[in-house]
């Protein structure tokens, strides 16, 4: 009588099929003892029967009808009652090395085979259940087994910071929370050759979102995706949980552009400055209406010099609108920097953009943004379903009254584009060391530039740019 073989193992840890093939081995055997000759060998090496995958030899082996299977184990065939069922189908005999004949020809064996398979398929879902209950109590206990992530590294049997790379995270959610664009803060670290998190050259912003938003930088412990635990307080942390909070509402803020970023902003004013051309109308009040067009920067333009040479013009602001006004950008530029930062540099400039301890406003300010935070993840959590309507209403009574004490410690907070640190004598070293996005954003949120028209050809005039402090 003909037979086949059929042979499985679920782990191969050396990859050398050393389990299928002493199967095979002692399944040749029985068949030599059976008096079956056999005309082919199906194998699975390292693959589970209870994950569900496909098992191309099995399903091989079922294609074909063979007169006989010669298996170690039943559990080696199979071990869900479905693929038994298949078995079944075949109406041939099982020889096992280990169990015995199973005669799925009959009804009595058909039974027994399916209380084998049946207990089979139990013992499978109960170590599945007590291994994801292990890994579980692992995550919740703070125990880590696998590649430690950037910014930390393993020292022995502990985990420790990596200072380089946990610097590098620190300074670019500093930025973000500044309002700087992740693009500007890949650039930057691309200049700088900062490593990145995984094999690539380069960051990009996918790369570094991720890696901002990673809970394990402040110590939170992840199973599936879900925050399941803390590690022990004195455990290594890049971030606190409440920058955590922060850094992941700005990022996964629905408002925050998503669609692929265009070019980086490179002019201080382009954009912010506007025309202050008369047109030659008053308005309600009386007072002469101004163009107000938006303030571009523009190329320096070429111009014929007596001797027959071109001479490129440096580059400009020029109004958008009329054409009509146009000023150097370098002078500009620095006279706005010069008046915005000796007003921030003065004694006063501390008690004009903040009352108080100003350590203490910035810590007020922070707290009010990480509860703000906490506010926005909690309805995020609902709205999936991750917490039910009553976990929502005592997680937002208790943050909702942290927020009333922390406003009530805040009565007037410097304006949010503007770095707290930016404030006082050192607002010089401070700016120069801000990315144009940042600059632009203190300049947005702290004045008005206005660009008076001036005769064409005359020497650079201070009074023709108007600079107005906001209230």
């Amino acid at each position: 009588m003909d037979c086949v073989i059929y042979t499985r193992i679920s782990l191969d840890r050396t990859g050398e099929g050393l389990g299928v093939a002493r199967q095979e081995q002692e399944c040749r055997a029985l068949a030599e003892r059976l008096g079956m000759t056999v005309v082919h060998i199906y194998s699975d090496n390292d693959i589970s029967a209870t994950s569900g995958k496909v098992r191309p030899g099995f399903e091989a082996m079922l294609n074909v009808q063979p007169p006989a299977i010669v298996a170690w184990h039943q559990d080696r065939l199979l071990r869900l009652t479905r693929d038994l069922e298949r078995v079944i189908a075949l109406n041939v005999p099982v020889y096992t090395v280990t169990a015995g004949t199973l005669d799925l020809t009959t009804p009595a064996g058909r039974a027994v085979a399916r209380t084998v398979a049946a207990w089979s398929q139990y013992e499978g879902e109960q170590k599945a259940t007590r291994q994801v209950a292990a890994n579980v109590q692992r995550a919740a206990s703070g125990v880590h087994q696998g590649r430690v992530g950037y910014g930390y590294r393993r020292d022995g049997a502990c985990i420790v910071l990596e200072p380089t790379e946990a610097a590098t995270i620190r300074a670019a959610v500093a930025r973000v929370l500044d309002g700087e664009s992740l693009r500007a803060i890949c650039k930057d670290l691309d200049a700088q050759q900062a490593p990145t998190p995984g094999r690539g050259a380069r960051w990009n912003t996918t790369t570094l979102k991720q890696l901002l938003l990673r809970p394990s930088l402040a110590g939170l412990t992840v199973h599936r995706g879900q925050v399941v635990g803390s590690a022990p307080d004195d455990s290594p942390r890049v971030i606190d949980e409440d920058t955590h909070e922060r850094i992941k509402a700005v990022l996964t803020d629905p408002l925050r552009r998503t669609a692929p970023a265009g070019r980086s902003p490179k002019y201080l004013l382009g954009g912010i400055a506007r025309c202050g051309r008369p047109t030659g109308e008053l308005d309600e009040a009386g007072e002469p209406v101004e163009c107000g067009g938006v303030m571009v920067r523009a190329v320096g333009r070429k111009t014929r010099q007596a001797n027959g040479n071109e001479k490129r013009q440096p580059p400009s602001y020029v109004c958008r609108e009329c054409y009509r006004v146009r000023r150097k950008q370098d002078p500009v530029d620095a006279l706005v920097e010069g008046i915005v930062l000796g007003r921030l540099q003065m004694p006063d400039a501390t008690q004009l953009f903040s009352q108080g301890d100003p350590a203490a406003v910035q810590d007020a300010r922070d707290s009010i943004e990480a509860l703000d935070a906490r506010l926005a993840n909690a309805a995020d959590m609902f709205a999936t379903g991750d917490i039910n309507a009553a976990q929502l209403t005592r997680i937002t009574e208790r943050l909702r009254a942290d927020r009333v004490q922390a406003a009530a410690a805040l009565d007037a907070a410097l304006p949010g584009a503007v770095p707290a640190e930016l404030v006082g004598p050192n607002a010089r070293q401070v700016w120069d060391g801000l990315s144009m996005d940042v600059k632009r954003a203190v300049l947005d949120t702290l004045v008005t530039v206005t660009i008076l028209p001036s005769g064409s050809g005359k020497a650079f005039d201070p009074d023709s740019v108007r600079v107005a402090w906001k209230s």
